[in-house]
């Protein structure tokens, strides 16, 4: 692997966006691209949740996870290598699988695992989907029924294709199985 002991120690704190451009430098000179490394742009993102990095092909940028690499600072070289292979990949060769041969060479010549993934712990860190459940009604003839999900390509059997559904959402808690099913049963009552 491309040595960055000199410019970095994943003990420090995250590199400065000046030592990751002298990262990019050296990794790029191995890949005889230090002519087009200038022009790399890399930045920590916040807003990743679970993958270390992902590179912006057509911004020529490279995107960092900032909780993440807190947490495991030793993936940042191998994270930062990885990332930029695919700018190079893309630079080189356009459009080609992006975990390709050129790019599983590009790996093996700065000594990284050509690996598409990782396998770090990121189970706190994903985002806890609210999980919903709709109450669907035909608003011809007043046919309803409770679902998991939005069912915008079923019809009412009564009323055919032409016919539109008015659906209300509720949490999928015992409360709101309640409430739909009371609204269910005042919208029979009513006619909406």
């Amino acid at each position: 692997m491309v040595s960055f002991e000199d410019l970095w120690m994943p003990a420090e704190p995250l590199p400065t966006r000046r030592t990751l451009e002298a990262m990019v430098r050296r990794i790029a000179a191995v890949w005889g691209w230090a002519d087009r490394a200038a022009g790399v742009r890399i930045v920590y993102n916040p807003r990743l949740r679970v993958t270390l990095g992902r590179a912006c092909l057509e911004e020529n940028r490279v995107e960092l996870n900032t909780r993440l690499l807190r947490e495991h600072p030793d993936q940042l070289p191998a994270t930062l290598v990885h990332e930029l292979a695919h700018l190079v990949v893309h630079d080189r060769f356009g459009r080609v699988p992006p975990h390709g041969r050129q790019f599983a060479s590009l790996m093996r010549q700065a000594g990284a695992d050509p690996s598409a993934t990782h396998d770090l712990p990121v189970g706190h860190l994903r985002r806890k989907r609210g999980k919903f459940l709709y109450l669907h009604r035909c608003e011809d003839c007043g046919y309803s029924f409770i679902a998991r999900s939005v069912k915008r390509n079923y019809y009412c059997r009564a009323c055919g294709p032409d016919m539109t559904w008015y659906i209300l959402r509720a949490p999928n808690t015992t409360a709101g199985r309640r409430a739909l099913k009371a609204a269910q049963a005042k919208l029979s009552c009513t006619g909406l």
